[in-house]
């Protein structure tokens, strides 16, 4: 007995009409959006100003021969003659916008062309069909709009004052009795008002949606940007955190070793032949060159992370510099330079103590590099109103005013270079600046070429009567 299998044939659900008619109009903007950008120049891709005011031409260009097409046929339908030339003359400068623009990427040229052509159009159309009683005079309300858009502020205003010389001198002439003839037939003037009227209102629509659209997509690409920006100052941020922590660990790891072959060269330098107590103080003197550079990479590290406190209390900035000067006396015997610092009173200000001595201990070691053997480094206390500066000048060959500009900056390289062969990574005046600043006041230079340098650091002056005593760091 045969039997039947029952089977279905597969069968396609039409569409709801309600989803049919968002997905044909997103594909026919779509479609207009690539037909807009083939038009847009590549030179004017680059800038999203200029790219913005391409793509409003292009839109204004194409929406412009649409409107003309239509009401071009319209009035030679009806008859409207004069009219439909006028509009078909515009209409053709309209189109000639986009390829212009293409062609030359002059956005002013292509710009002026458009509104140009509307402010023309629009003029002729009000003379031919009324004067004052023509629907077409409203039409030069979207003149200003569109030259604001396109062309900016000032030349808006240009083509704003030329409409409204339009309409005063067709007012004008209205109110002298100056009544100008229609064109067209008097009986279809209800149909070519009622037409105009609704093309201005379509037309106005237009204009707004295209600059709606226009700033959607400009913002669109805006956050997609800051989402970007955002993303990759995260991975920076993360990747210069596990660079400073990687440079702490190994600058600290480093110290402990370097303190030791500082120490044994120290006494194989006091306990040893001539000869290799020569050696000895060479391997002493990297080592410390060394040393320094360790502490100054680490100093950096923590003033980055905000790692380094500070205690603010009054000092007597006198002790501090003492304190600094015989930090550097033996560096100065070595060299064969002299430190000059007079006795004289006290003067108090509000600092960090080991900061203060720091700063002071970087800018008269730098004098000391950069001053010749045989020379003086001088260092000075002065009051200056209600701040007191520390003095340090040196008479090497001075800094160039391209050189000044670079000064406190990180890794900075000067022209000038130490006179005993130091090293010098340019982290110092840096962290000397970071330092001032943290401590409440500044640090600068003045200098000319071939004159020395003198590295001023200036504090808050506090009240003597008020300043504890506090004793120097060692």
């Amino acid at each position: 007995m045969a039997c039947r299998i029952p089977f279905a044939v597969p069968t396609t659900d039409p569409m709801p009409p309600a989803t049919v008619a968002p997905r044909l109009l997103a594909r026919a903007v779509e479609r207009f959006s690539s037909l807009v950008h083939t038009f847009v120049p590549p030179a004017c891709l680059g800038d999203a100003d200029r790219a913005r005011r391409a793509r409003l031409l292009v839109h204004f260009g194409l929406q412009g021969t649409a409107f003309g097409l239509v009401y071009a046929l319209f009035y030679w339908a009806i008859g409207h003659g004069y009219g439909a030339l006028v509009i078909v003359v515009c209409t053709a400068f309209f189109a000639a916008v986009p390829w212009l623009l293409r062609r030359t990427g002059a956005l002013g040229l292509a710009g002026h062309l458009l509104v140009g052509t509307m402010t023309i159009g629009f003029t002729l159309l009000t003379l031919i069909e009324g004067g004052i009683h023509s629907h077409a005079i409203a039409w030069l309300a979207a003149v200003p709009l569109c030259a604001l858009l396109v062309l900016g502020a000032r030349p808006a205003g240009i083509w704003a004052g030329i409409c409204v010389l339009v309409c005063v001198a067709v007012g004008t002439a209205a109110l002298l009795g100056f009544d100008l003839d229609l064109r067209y037939d008097v009986h279809l003037r209800r149909q070519v008002d009622a037409a105009g009227n609704l093309g201005i209102i379509v037309f106005l629509f237009a204009l707004g949606l295209v600059f709606e659209v226009s700033r959607a997509t400009a913002f669109r690409k805006m956050r997609s940007s800051i989402d970007e920006l955002a993303a990759s100052n995260e991975k920076l941020a993360h990747l210069n955190n596990e660079k400073t922590e990687f440079l702490g660990i190994a600058a600290h790891d480093l110290r402990n070793p370097l303190t030791s072959v500082i120490g044994f060269a120290t006494l194989l330098a006091d306990h040893s032949s001539p000869q290799v107590s020569s050696g000895a103080g060479i391997i002493r003197q990297a080592g410390n060159q060394m040393l320094q550079l360790i502490t100054d990479l680490l100093d950096a590290n923590a003033i980055e992370e905000a790692r380094y406190g500070s205690e603010i209390r009054p000092h007597d900035l006198r002790g501090l510099v003492v304190t600094s000067v015989e930090h550097n006396r033996h560096a100065a015997d070595r060299k064969g330079t002299a430190i000059d610092f007079p006795a004289g009173p006290a003067l108090w200000a509000d600092a960090d103590g080991n900061a203060a001595v720091q700063v002071l201990d970087n800018l008269i070691s730098n004098a000391l590099k950069y001053s010749p053997a045989g020379t003086r480094v001088s260092v000075r206390l002065r009051a200056a109103g209600d701040w007191t500066e520390i003095c340090v000048r040196d008479q090497g060959p001075g800094i160039s005013d391209d050189d000044q500009r670079l000064l406190f900056r990180k890794h900075t390289k000067l022209t000038a270079r130490p006179t005993g062969g130091e090293s010098s990574v340019g982290l110092g005046l840096s962290i000397v600046k970071r330092l001032a600043e943290a401590m409440g006041g500044s640090v600068r230079c003045e200098s000319r070429l071939g004159e020395g340098a003198t590295f001023i650091l200036r504090l808050r002056t506090a009240p003597a009567s008020l300043s504890p005593p506090a004793a120097p760091p060692g």
